[in-house]
């Protein structure tokens, strides 16, 4: 008999209910400091900033935003050994890569929302078993909505879709650089007659075997969820005449990360408040002449901010992440301040259509974390989105 304690999913007919009473709240709002880290984020901010510093001067600077979405690899897989993480970055890579190459073929196919939702949806939830398959901790599928979404309206040719697809692949290749970088300066100092060779590392498990292994139940299920919730969101979103009604899906996509319904309850409060804070902020920096060296400053700076504070309290990671986003979509795009509002809105449709279809699908057996294979809470837990 499982004992009734505040980890006990809630039936599904108060499930529904569940996010106005305050202990969501009070997990949205509740701080770790012990959990920050620093070196790790600053490898990603610094791996963001030199995509778009490359963009800027080669003059590419309308599809250095999309590039820096390839260096945002560097967010995954920091708990792992060097020479998994090698592996899995690299799997990661093609994975963002393929979703940007995706969403421009989308682009290509013409402005039809049925299209792209469905497009969107299913790769959500292939995203969703490929992160889970790989034990990927960091940003988790959000990231490859979001490079799907960006090639989608950068695309309007043959020509974009090779551009945005090679300026990915070499982005990723700058955040797998960045995020591996201790380990490959350790290697070449060895080889270099310099240093001692790197530790031994255990546990290591070929991507291969990852990749062919059966998903466990819940992954599986988490992966429907995340599909059935970002097409349904998308397209409310779009009957509304939204703008962006792939943010909805991206909102939908972020909250269902989380491992168990109480954890995907408290991610959507988070992602609300952090959007409604964060979106504020953005509107006031899309007001002011930044120009594109101002505003890639400003996105290394929320983007290291959002790694520092993603372990630490989700609420104020949104925050960050928020105007790095929306300051990243307006290098290629332009966008006026009035976008932050429809960042809201968005993210509200989102947030909902997960918290219901979670309450909706809600068992104890995919929900209890006592009931997860050894690690995986851990690992997903700790996964942010952008």
């Amino acid at each position: 008999m499982i004992p009734s304690d505040s980890r006990t999913p809630p039936a599904r007919s108060a499930a529904l209910t569940y996010p106005l009473r305050s202990p969501g709240w009070r997990s949205a709002l509740t701080l770790d400091p012990s959990k920050a880290s620093y070196w790790a984020p600053v490898r990603v901010g610094a791996a963001v900033g030199l995509v778009l510093m490359v963009g800027g001067l080669l003059g590419a600077k309308d599809v250095a935003g999309i590039a820096a979405l390839g260096a945002l690899v560097s967010a995954f897989c920091r708990p792992d050994p060097y020479r998994m993480r090698a592996g899995r970055l690299a799997a990661l890579s093609v994975a963002v890569t393929a979703s940007v190459a995706i969403g421009g073929l989308v682009g290509l196919a013409g402005d039809s929302l049925l299209i792209e939702t469905a497009v969107i949806a299913l790769l959500a939830g292939c995203a969703a078993l490929l992160v889970g398959a790989l034990r990927a901790a960091g940003p988790g599928a959000v990231v490859f909505v979001f490079a799907a979404t960006a090639g989608a309206g950068f695309v309007s040719g043959a020509g974009d879709l090779a551009r945005a697809t090679t300026a990915t692949a070499l982005g990723s290749v700058i955040g797998m650089a960045a995020a591996l970088s201790p380990w490959l300066y350790t290697r070449a100092r060895h080889r270099l007659g310099r240093g001692p060779a790197a530790a031994e590392e255990t546990g290591y498990e070929p991507v291969r075997r990852a990749l062919v292994r059966i998903p466990p139940r819940h992954l599986a299920a988490t992966a429907a969820r995340m599909t059935a919730a970002a097409a349904v969101s998308a397209l409310i979103a779009g009957a509304a005449g939204f703008a962006h009604p792939m943010w909805a899906a991206m909102g939908a996509v972020a909250a269902l990360q989380g491992v168990d319904f109480h954890l995907t309850v408290s991610r959507g409060i988070a992602r609300l408040l952090g959007n409604v804070v964060g979106a504020g902020i953005a509107a006031g920096l899309l007001m002011l002449p930044l120009g594109y060296w101002g505003a890639v400053l400003a996105i290394v700076v929320f983007q290291t901010i959002a790694e520092i504070t993603a372990p630490v309290n989700y609420t104020l990671c949104s925050i960050a992440v928020t105007p790095m986003a929306l300051l990243l979509t307006a290098l290629g795009a332009g966008l006026d301040p009035t976008v932050a509002l429809d960042r809201i809105a968005d993210t509200l449709v989102g947030i909902v259509v997960g918290i219901v279809v979670a309450a909706l699908t809600v068992s104890a057996t995919d929900l209890l974390p006592a009931h997860r294979p050894i690690g995986a809470t851990r690992r997903f837990s700790r996964g942010r989105v952008s």
